[in-house]
């Protein structure tokens, strides 16, 4: 592990070269309201106390971790003198996001400030919150430390790309500091390399380059005729089918959905894609990152079989 950050024990009597890694936390503890601090919110006094975002106290308050008097609280609450509030354990954000050790990732490529692993479908890029441990970061971390003091830090320490949760393939991280800042102006500048595959509904047969505006409703966006973001994709037949096709997209921009949303757009959703018009329960959608190029650096995933072979 990196240096300033800890291996817990099962107990505080634990050595700290124990086999068990629990996440380090800030222990429980309890805050007496005194009469200066009497008509605070809840929320205002224990992000001063805790020393965390606002938001973050929200997040312990929904999850029934701050409590007065032994009830829970809304956020809202009024504060007065003598009130007890008790803090259950919790996960400070400056602990950073815990190391998934016994989270298997393979590596696909590492050098030049970078490491690309092969995410599975159904792993998401990086955690939502501090207590989540099932995701790409955390996996990363295990094996890169060092990765939690590089970019953004905190949910995102080395994030300089993402994967939908369901679509697999190259997926790559920054672990210095300069690689992250060259690789966030290379995606601004729309130099970097991307490329996937997809299975489709429709017999897909004639390449094609799009131009959308796609603007975000909800939990997917939709094309509109004027704002939004731009979207700019080329789309090249693999394997035409008369019920699916294997294509091929290289995206220049990088909006969320926005290979998804553009294939149902053409009246070709991807399999498995129930949100954008699949009419197939696959338990994923069979959307594949095959290639990625920063720079140098390039990192190679073949996509399974589940999306070379036609699912209808």
């Amino acid at each position: 592990m990196s240096a300033g950050r800890t291996r817990g024990g099962a107990s505080a009597g634990k050595a700290a070269d124990e086999d068990v890694i629990i996440p380090p936390v800030t222990r429980q503890r309890t805050i007496v309201v005194s009469g200066g601090d009497a008509g605070l919110r809840l929320d205002v006094l224990l992000a001063r106390e805790l020393d965390v975002s606002r938001g973050y106290v929200r997040r312990l308050l929904a999850r029934g971790l701050a409590r007065i008097e032994g009830g829970r609280a809304a956020k809202g609450t009024v504060l007065r003198p003598g009130d007890r509030i008790e803090i259950g354990p919790f996960r400070h954000p400056a602990e950073g996001v815990p190391a998934a050790e016994g989270l298997e990732v393979q590596v696909l490529a590492e050098g030049s400030g970078y490491i690309a692993i092969d995410k599975p479908a159904g792993l998401p890029t990086h955690p939502l919150d501090f207590e989540e441990t099932h995701t790409a970061l955390n996996a990363v971390a295990a094996i890169r430390p060092e990765i939690l003091d590089v970019g953004p830090g905190g949910l995102q320490a080395g994030v300089i790309h993402r994967l939908d949760t369901y679509t697999s393939g190259v997926l790559a991280f920054a672990t210095e500091t300069e690689a992250w800042l060259q690789a966030r102006a290379a995606f601004d500048a729309r130099s970097v390399e991307k490329r996937y595959v997809a299975r489709v509904h429709g017999r897909f047969t004639t390449p094609v380059e799009t131009s959308l505006a796609l603007e975000q409703r909800g939990d997917h966006v939709v094309v509109v005729d004027s704002g939004g973001r731009a979207a700019v994709c080329r789309i090249e037949p693999l394997e035409s089918g008369s019920e699916s096709s294997l294509v091929e997209i290289r995206p220049t921009t990088g909006m969320r959905h926005q290979i998804r949303a553009t294939l149902a757009h053409l009246g070709h959703p991807i399999c498995g894609d129930r949100l954008y018009g699949s009419t197939l329960e696959l338990g994923r959608h069979l959307l594949h990152a095959t290639y990625l190029r920063i720079g140098r650096f390039r990192a190679r995933s073949e996509p399974p079989e589940t999306i070379r072979r036609p699912a209808i």
